[in-house]
């Protein structure tokens, strides 16, 4: 049966660019005096400062996702993991999808920015925090499916 190694590498900066991006919004100025500024303003919610903790989070959500891709894993490559990356070097059946290489990936980004959210709103608005951890579930249940999905039945050897 012919194979499929599929690397994987998450850059940290790119998840805390996308992290940004969704903690934060552009809106009207409603400065009710002159002193402030007329026209738009930014409002960066999650901030240079969380750096670290949301480092920390992402390994939490790494060891999540290893779980999932567990029996995907290379055995003899190593994958990269710093400071700045998360890497996955998974070993995939030639009969997947095509396309699945992309789908995959994607699905673990969006794996480690709900699950930072989640931590991110339970210590803000915890009244949010649920629907994160929901997005982060499905993103692993789907991870699954597609990871299972093959172009021809999956068969088995059977003993005579």
């Amino acid at each position: 049966m012919k194979k499929i190694c599929l690397h994987i590498i998450i850059e940290v900066e790119e998840l805390m660019r996308e992290l940004y991006q969704r903690t934060s919004y552009v809106a009207v100025s409603l400065s009710p005096d002159e002193s402030g500024f007329e026209g738009w303003s930014d409002r960066w919610i999650l901030s240079d400062d969380e750096r670290l903790w949301a480092r920390d989070r992402m390994q939490e959500a790494y060891d999540r996702i290893n779980g999932v891709v567990s029996a995907y894993l290379s055995e003899t490559c190593e994958p990269l993991v710093g400071d700045d990356t998360f890497g996955f070097v998974l070993i995939l059946p030639k009969e997947m999808s095509p396309g699945s290489d992309g789908v995959v990936k994607r699905m673990i980004r969006e794996a480690f920015i709900s699950y930072v959210l989640f931590h991110w709103y339970m210590e803000r608005l915890p009244d949010k925090a649920s629907y994160q951890m929901l997005q982060f579930e499905d993103n692993l249940n789907l991870l699954r499916a597609r990871l299972n999905r093959r172009t021809v039945p999956i068969r088995r050897p059977v003993r005579p």
